[in-house]
């Protein structure tokens, strides 16, 4: 039976009692949020607590700790992500790749002064949604959307990434005075 509208006050409290869950509702992990990670008011519908927590996990601790090892580790040998950010469609065929990739959304989301903002995760039959947004201290990224097929083994074997960037004009002749 899905688990549908979850709305996360913060990331939960460990679970004490494993032995009296009730089925119907989703067993979260406790995850350290740091560098302005967030998932309070994120909606959750899914039908595998374990894949909903892999996918927090991918989100608020992989990326949020900017733990690129974490992150690759996640993606299938062949794994292929495919991103389009402000209209531009680029393609990465291996975890090398993959691993590169990271290293400039990394950059682009350094850990001082940026928030990330889980909105949404919605699974299905092993494909995830997942909607977002973040601000930097150069960019902000209004809504952004990733859709994950995984393999059998819970590995992400496909990624797609769909964003719009917008660059935060910090040095502007408008904002200087006389």
């Amino acid at each position: 039976m899905p688990i549908t509208d979850i709305c996360l006050p913060s990331s939960p409290r460990p679970i004490t009692d494993r032995h009296n869950l009730d089925p119907d509702h989703i067993a979260l992990m406790p995850i350290e949020l740091e560098n302005g990670c967030s998932e309070e008011g994120c909606s959750i519908e899914s039908d595998d607590p374990h894949l909903t927590n892999l996918v927090r996990r991918h989100f608020l601790e992989h990326f949020g700790h900017r733990d690129l090892d974490g992150i690759v580790s996640e993606y299938a040998e062949g794994a292929v992500l495919v991103t389009v950010v402000n209209g531009k469609r680029k393609s990465y065929h291996s975890k090398d790749e993959i691993r590169e990739a990271f290293e400039g959304i990394f950059k682009m989301h350094p850990t001082v002064n940026s928030t990330f903002q889980m909105n949404h995760i919605v699974i299905h039959d092993k494909n995830v949604l997942a909607v977002w947004k973040a601000t930097t201290p150069l960019n902000v990224f209004p809504q952004c959307s990733e859709t994950f097929l995984f393999d059998k083994d819970g590995k992400i074997s496909k990624q797609f990434i769909s964003c719009q960037v917008n660059r935060l004009v910090t040095d502007c002749w408008c904002n200087k005075s006389d």
